[in-house]
């Protein structure tokens, strides 16, 4: 059966990474065009930027696995105070990282300033 291209990515890190999420999830993903990263400057860079290929089965899943990951980033880029020791702990924390306090989920993150 034919794959279909699902993602381009400019680094091998930032492919791979995607990659073993979705495989950790059970979709069966082709990594293409890591040999050409070295090449990079010697050839125009879009010709060495790394592909993912689906089973066309899996790609709604995989968009679902990929939303999921988006939401847990955004979440994690947010924070919230303990209500016990007010210390500050990323948006997708459930426990306080100083107190262990289980943090209610609706607690209201706010955006951290970088």
């Amino acid at each position: 059966m034919k794959r279909v291209q699902f993602s381009v990515h400019r680094t091998v890190g930032e492919a791979r990474l995607l990659a073993g999420a979705l495989e950790c999830a059970g979709v069966s993903v082709d990594v293409r065009g890591e040999s050409l990263v070295p090449l990079s400057g010697e050839i125009p860079s879009g010709e060495t930027w790394v592909e993912l290929w689906l089973f066309p089965q899996d790609l709604e899943h995989a968009r679902g696995l990929v939303a999921e990951l988006r939401e847990n980033q955004e979440a994690a880029e947010r924070s919230v105070e303990c209500p016990r020791c007010h210390e500050e702990n990323p948006g997708n924390f459930e426990l306080c990282w100083s107190c262990g306090l289980e943090l209610p989920s609706g607690l209201r993150p706010r955006l951290r300033a970088v």
